[in-house]
């Protein structure tokens, strides 16, 4: 039985093996769209506890709610890049940056900045 339980441990994957991308998820601004602020937040608590592809789930539900947010892209970007896609993380990052509203917490992310600058954007 104990072996059953390591083996499943292994193939979801350790919630504390994780790369420390040194800038958290986004809160959304005063004023958003409660279902999606609702959503975003309960992917913020995932990905804090190393559970990207929950993270990920809810900030796509927040995305839908309100695909007009920056914030919710950059989390997105965030939860893609700790999950290993890098090409999700980009497209995200891109709407991010396009959706930014002015946030410098998106505007002058190392994260982002970095990402879209060795793309050549």
């Amino acid at each position: 039985m104990r072996v059953w339980i390591l083996i499943l441990v292994l193939a979801l994957g350790l919630p504390g093996c994780s790369k420390n991308l040194g800038e958290p998820p986004l809160t959304l601004l005063p004023g958003a769209e409660p279902s999606a602020k609702s959503r975003n937040d309960l992917g913020i608590e995932h990905y804090q506890a190393g559970r990207y592809l929950d993270a990920l789930l809810q900030f796509n539900q927040a995305n839908f709610a309100d695909p007009t947010s920056g914030e919710i892209h950059f989390n997105l970007g965030l939860a893609y890049l700790q999950k290993g896609n890098q090409e999700k993380a980009l497209k995200n990052f891109r709407k991010a940056r396009k959706r930014a509203k002015g946030n410098p917490k998106i505007l002058e992310s190392k994260i982002l900045n970095k990402l879209l600058k060795e793309n050549h954007e």
